[in-house]
């Protein structure tokens, strides 16, 4: 005859086995809002799709290791500092991408240890907050900038290539010049265009400039800022 006082602890291991899952889906939910709002907001070129997998596991990883540890304070941080010490293969140039490491491994924590309201209300807030950031360009230094990148020749003309350019923006700036032992030359303007600018008529009379040979138009929002 089955001892019917057995039930409950089955119930436990039933219920215990539908929690670990429930958080760990729960927390593969939020990485994958993280990880929208990263994409959503990252500028320049050094995206790596490879990042935000790993940023997804992290959080899960987190998670899971805080309901392990989570009657020993204690280790469960150990467990987490050494999670900060993992160096990627490619290296983190922006810090912004090391706070949404952060971010993800601080709401699988939350998940991880029961703290649900936590996840629930700080996961939005902060993914807002980082999309108004966003939105309004906060502490850019080059709002509305462009950075202008010329290749040309020894025939290219300095002084006409900027008159060129004037004519089509409020305000340049010379940044840098290079020269290549082939002879090119690497001409960097940050410019700033006037109001209903055709970039592409623009582009188009630069390269048919005397002496240049290529014209790279990058939108300073989405260069890299050091």
């Amino acid at each position: 005859m089955p001892d019917l006082f057995s039930l409950p602890q089955y119930s436990i291991t039933e219920i215990s086995a539908a929690i670990v899952i429930g958080n760990i889906l729960f927390t593969f939910i939020l990485a994958l809002i993280i990880s929208w709002v990263y994409q959503k907001t990252h500028k320049g070129i050094s995206y790596s799709s490879s990042f935000v997998t790993s940023m997804v596991l992290m959080a899960i990883l987190s998670s899971v290791s805080m309901m392990i540890l989570s009657n020993n304070l204690v280790r469960a941080l150990g467990v987490l500092g050494i999670f900060a010490l993992i160096r990627f293969r490619t290296i983190i140039k922006d810090t912004k991408d090391v706070a949404f490491l952060f971010f993800a491994l601080a709401m699988g924590m939350a998940v991880g240890t029961n703290n649900y309201a936590i996840a629930v209300i700080s996961t939005p807030l902060v993914s807002l907050i980082l999309l108004f950031l966003d939105k309004y360009n906060f502490a850019s230094a080059q709002k509305g900038d462009f950075l202008l990148t010329l290749i040309t020749d020894r025939t290219f003309d300095f002084n006409a290539g900027q008159a060129l350019i004037g004519k089509h923006t409020r305000s340049r700036q010379f940044l840098q010049a290079k020269t290549q032992p082939d002879g090119e030359q690497e001409y960097y303007f940050s410019v700033r265009f006037k109001d209903g600018a055709d970039f592409g008529e623009f582009i188009r009379q630069m390269r048919v400039a005397a002496g240049v040979r290529t014209v790279e138009l990058i939108s300073g929002k989405n260069a890299a800022e050091y």
